[in-house]
């Protein structure tokens, strides 16, 4: 492994939490690793940011509710000082690698966006609802401009019906754009 990796591991191990039902299992070591190849496709500035400790992170495998949720990114504090947790479920393990990746990389993008906590957001319901997806898509606009599209879209395809899919790629497509 080069230094590179050997960074990326040792963030990782350091800053991945987990109950104790699941500290030693192979699922944890499996989300490990994929969490582990998903910063190591991150642009070089982009994994500066975190290996650096430039944006605090934590991520945490949490007890399984037996719901099915997707992952999450929490975010506290002020601007100057905000802290981010990225929160997993013990059932990401089963979702094929290349969702997985795209899923974490999307939560990457939050942190990276300096994405403000609930409290920040709009107060009514139509207003958060349009104020996340906003969120969603600048994430998903950050992904593919580091040139990880193909992660992105296997965890859309996987995520969402066709219909929708086909809805986030041209608000990516027009959010592109306007940054060009």
């Amino acid at each position: 492994m080069d230094e590179t990796g050997n960074a990326i591991s040792s963030y990782v191990k350091h800053n991945l939490q987990c109950d104790d039902t699941f500290r030693d299992s192979k699922k944890r070591e499996l989300i490990l690793t994929r969490v582990e190849k998903a910063f190591s496709f991150l642009p070089e500035d982009v994994l500066d940011l975190f290996l650096s400790g430039f944006r605090p992170l934590a991520m945490v495998i949490v007890p399984d509710t037996g719901l099915p949720l997707g992952m999450s990114t929490r975010s506290e504090g002020p601007a100057s000082d905000r802290k981010y947790t990225v929160v997993l479920y013990p059932e990401h393990h089963e979702w094929a690698e290349d969702r997985f990746i795209g899923g974490f990389l999307r939560e990457l993008a939050h942190v990276v966006a300096q994405r403000p906590p609930e409290d920040e957001w709009p107060h009514s319901r139509g207003d958060r609802a349009r104020y996340k997806e906003q969120l969603e898509c600048r994430a998903d606009t950050m992904v593919w401009r580091w040139g990880l599209r193909h992660y992105c879209m296997a965890y859309l395809a996987a995520t969402y019906p066709p219909h929708w899919v086909e809805r986030i790629v041209d608000q990516i497509g027009k959010m592109l754009l306007d940054q060009d």
